[in-house]
């Protein structure tokens, strides 16, 4: 008699992960069409981004030790040889002399002999050839060097990352164009139940639309959905649409039939054509859930409710596409991770904070830390090294080091 032999979750997963293998193909595709996929090489930077100096500031490029003493009772006053212009080469800029200072904009580049940059909001412009200095800076101070954003022959990616839409910014900023890439995997997306007709169809009484290939078709992200058709509550018809299945991807994913009622045929044909390592998980809703392997190649078979389908492709068989994917760190499924935090991030009151971090797992001890990543908000390299991001609510000075907090998952 048909029963189900539950699986906790994460017994599921564990079990089904062993028994995947990621695909080996791959391709090369055009950097701005590589989102969702996985890089099947290492990325290593080719130069330095940006590959000058700029300021990080508004205000005024100077040579650091002219500004020391230098305060709003004893201003540092300096002669203004010219302005920078954003994008302007910085080989064709008038070098910074003894007693002088450059107007700079943010993200300009530094002229030659300044070190250091004053605040705009630090200074006052007398006339138009002087300025006032009201605070000192050291050499560095509100400069980002030439490889502030990626450094040339710094590892960014390993192979087996999943490509986001920060990472093509960081690969184009590098000047890579082209990225060599896992081929997609195929999945094949077949729904099961005599009541169910295309959403394009006239619906009878009895008859409902078949909607859970759709849903997960959008859910697939950087794989290649292949909807294989509607298939009735038939033993013969379903093991030989399973069969098509298995032989047109890589993996197949079915909708309806893996309960134990009399016309629930997918467990049956399952077993008839592989093998069952997975019938039943301990959760609500999901319970009635199959895995299984047939020709090495991993078949699910969900639950007919559509809520039951999502939750079990969100918490279940993401994972297996993401192995199967050639993924190499599988992240939590969810948009949302609960972590420790590293070490203090600081704000101010009256101020939100969006912090990126990276995620670290320590699993001797099963935990989860979120490290901040230090960086500048014009370093795209800030975001394409994260895995979230952590608000700091604007009542808040800092979230303290160790506490625990909700990380936004990139």
């Amino acid at each position: 008699m048909k029963g189900f032999h539950e699986k906790t979750l994460d017994e599921a997963i564990s079990l089904a992960l062993a028994h995947v293998e990621p695909v080996t193909e791959t391709e090369r595709v055009l950097t701005t069409q590589s989102l969702g996929r996985v890089l099947a090489e290492d990325i290593i930077c080719p130069e330095d981004v940006p590959g000058f100096a700029r300021s990080a500031m508004d205000g005024y490029a100077v040579r650091a030790h002219e500004t020391h003493g230098a305060s709003a009772e004893h201003p540092r006053t300096l002669k203004v040889i010219g302005a920078v212009e954003m994008g302007q080469d910085p080989r064709t800029l008038p070098p910074v002399g003894a007693g002088e200072a450059c107007e700079i904009p943010t993200g300009g580049p530094m002229p030659p002999g300044a070190d250091a940059v004053v605040m705009l909001e630090e200074t006052e412009r007398p006339q138009h050839q002087i300025v006032r200095l009201f605070a000192a800076v050291t050499p560095g101070t509100h400069v980002l060097s030439g490889d502030s954003d990626f450094r040339r022959g710094e590892l960014v990616f390993k192979a087996g990352h999943k490509l986001r839409a920060v990472d093509i910014g960081a690969l184009l900023a590098m000047g890579i164009l082209s990225v060599k890439v896992y081929r997609r995997v195929r999945v094949g997306l077949l729904s099961t139940g005599s009541e169910l007709v295309e959403p394009d169809h006239r619906v009878r009484p009895g008859q409902v639309r078949q909607i859970n290939s759709h849903v997960l078709q959008n859910l697939l992200e950087g794989a290649q959905g292949l909807f294989l058709g509607i298939v009735p509550d038939d033993r013969e018809h379903l093991r030989a649409a399973v069969q098509q299945a298995v032989r047109a991807s890589d993996m197949v994913v079915l909708s309806g039939g893996s309960s134990v009622g009399a016309r629930d045929w997918t467990l049956d044909v399952l077993q008839e054509l592989g093998e069952i390592l997975v019938h039943g998980l301990q959760i609500k809703p999901g319970k009635p859930t199959i895995f299984a392997i047939i020709e090495s190649k991993p078949v699910i078979g969900l639950p007919g409710n559509p809520v039951s389908c999502v939750i079990v492709f969100e918490k279940f068989v993401r994972p297996v596409l993401a192995r199967r994917s050639g993924l190499r760190v599988l992240l939590p499924a969810h948009r949302l991770a609960s972590a420790q935090l590293t070490q203090a991030v600081r704000s101010a009151i009256g101020r939100e904070d969006f912090v990126a971090v990276r995620l670290r797992v320590d699993e001797a001890h099963g935990a989860l830390y979120a490290e901040p990543i230090p960086g500048h908000s014009n370093n795209i390299s800030t975001l394409a090294r994260a895995d979230g991001i952590v608000h700091v609510p604007s009542d808040f000075e800092a979230i303290p080091e160790g506490a625990q907090v909700w990380v936004e998952l990139l």
